[in-house]
């Protein structure tokens, strides 16, 4: 499509804590097995239609001008070698990612999205081999200072030029400060460090083109960024249709203040006239794995239309888009996204009041708002938090969690529920393996209170273990 114009802790380099997962949404799709529509292994129907590669819808950034895709390369879900446990994984499967690549730019795809920490801190340095391989005018790179390692002002400018070197570039077109979650912390390593002086810096020296932040916290650290005298060029939040039709309000988060509500946080970034990254436009994946209630809703109005698309075409029908994240693990997945966005058909008024149908028949109470982006790992006891968290909420959403034994399925439902956590998860690092030393509770970016959560689990799991 043509030009559419924008919408009214320390030690640094020995090696990461954590190995996190990517902000930006996972392109998993939902089986769509009922009204006859056969699924493939990765949940995309069969037999539809070969994305078009030059129907790409465009959005132009009025801060640079540039004209960036509306859909974005994530590139913290790679393929990983056969035989790894994480998707989070360094080892990389390069010809199926280089695959992925290529195929996106031919599509007409030119924003790529990585960060210091992405598969384990190999991203960066593949994302720099694979697109080294087209010419630079081709495609906008990204990458972000990590803020959760709290970077001394000599650890950040290591970070920023190792950074270009392994990307292989000279210059970054889009650069963030990398989860802005608390004012003391932004305080801390922007403005006492002065950091920030040191990247604004760098950008009047052209090795970086547009300087902006994503965001993770709550309301006092939106506000106060938005008020800083910085010329931010742009803003990269999580948006996806649940929290926006739902309404999504964070609990308390134990003494801490909650973090910003997703209707607020937008309305905010409207008025600030920011263009727009998305990230989790997909919740971590879970939008495209809705439970049979809510897929046949959706299907009664398209029915080879994917979960995940529609989660797309909302997120990109709103203001102040510029392209919205999507980490791309299969073919199918980059696929699937192309055709929602090559070109975009907005939701009419119509489809929004279905998608809110559908949205009301998959909530569930006790699903936990869990993105799986790995930011909580590793966990020094052993526990995998992302998968024991999906393996909950996909048996909720999937209505397979065993709950009342006086009826005659319980039996049958306990028996599958233990059948899918063993094949998911290994014995030694489930949820009865924790205990509650909190270490992963400040890393996590939606605020969950991961211990308590995991005891409660635990005692579940306890329960159907227990014969009755």
């Amino acid at each position: 499509m043509g030009d559419k114009n924008f919408l009214s802790r320390r030690c640094v380099l020995a090696g990461m804590a954590a190995t996190l997962g990517g902000m930006a949404g996972i392109g998993f799709a939902s089986s769509m097995s009922n009204k006859g529509v056969v699924a493939d292994p990765v949940g995309i129907p069969r037999g539809l239609p070969e994305p078009p590669s030059d129907a790409m819808t465009y959005r132009t950034n009025p801060n640079s001008g540039d004209k960036v895709s509306l859909l974005g390369f994530g590139c913290m879900r790679y393929p990983v070698i056969s035989g790894e446990t994480s998707p989070r994984s360094p080892r990389i499967d390069e010809n199926a990612a280089l695959a992925l690549v290529d195929y996106a730019l031919a599509h007409g795809v030119n924003y790529f999205d990585t960060a210091w920490g992405y598969h384990g801190g190999a991203s960066e340095s593949f994302t720099g081999r694979a697109l080294k391989r087209h010419p630079r005018e081709k495609y906008f790179l990204a990458t972000k200072m990590p803020s959760y390692l709290n970077p001394t002002l000599a650890q950040a400018k290591d970070i920023f030029f190792s950074q270009l070197k392994k990307c292989q570039v000279e210059y970054f077109d889009y650069y963030l400060l990398h989860t802005l979650s608390t004012v003391s912390n932004y305080q801390e390593i922007y403005e006492k460090e002065k950091v920030l002086d040191f990247l604004l810096e760098q950008k009047q020296q052209g090795r970086i083109r547009n300087l902006g932040w994503s965001f993770h916290g709550d309301k006092a650290m939106l506000e106060y960024v938005l008020a800083r005298d910085v010329p931010w060029d742009f803003a990269m939040i999580q948006l996806n249709y649940h929290d926006l039709l739902y309404q999504y309000i964070p609990p308390p988060y134990r003494n801490q203040p909650s973090p910003a509500p997703a209707q607020w946080m937008f309305e905010k970034m409207v008025a600030s006239g920011l263009p727009l990254i998305i990230m989790e436009p997909l919740l971590g994946g879970r939008l495209a794995r809705l439970n049979k209630k809510s897929l046949n809703i959706l299907q009664t109005v398209h029915p080879q239309s994917t979960a995940a698309s529609w989660a797309f075409r909302y997120v990109g029908g709103l203001p102040n888009i510029l392209t919205v994240l999507s980490g791309m693990t299969y073919m199918e997945h980059l696929q699937d996204n192309l055709r929602a966005y090559a070109p975009l058909q907005p939701l009419s008024e119509h489809e929004t009041q279905v998608l809110r149908k559908a949205l009301n028949a998959f909530v569930v109470a006790d699903n936990i708002r869990c993105t799986t982006c790995g930011y909580c790992m590793p966990c020094p006891y052993g526990v995998d938090i992302p998968a024991v968290f999906r393996h909950h909420n996909d048996c909720l959403d999937d209505d397979m969690v065993p709950r009342d034994a006086r009826k005659a399925e319980y039996a049958q439902a306990r028996h599958a529920y233990l059948v899918r956590l063993a094949r998911r998860v290994p014995e030694l690092r489930t949820a009865s393996h924790c205990i509650g030393c909190g270490k992963c509770v400040k890393l996590c970016p939606q605020f969950i209170d991961i211990p308590n959560e995991m005891i409660k689990i635990a005692k579940f799991l306890e329960d159907q273990r227990v014969e009755t």
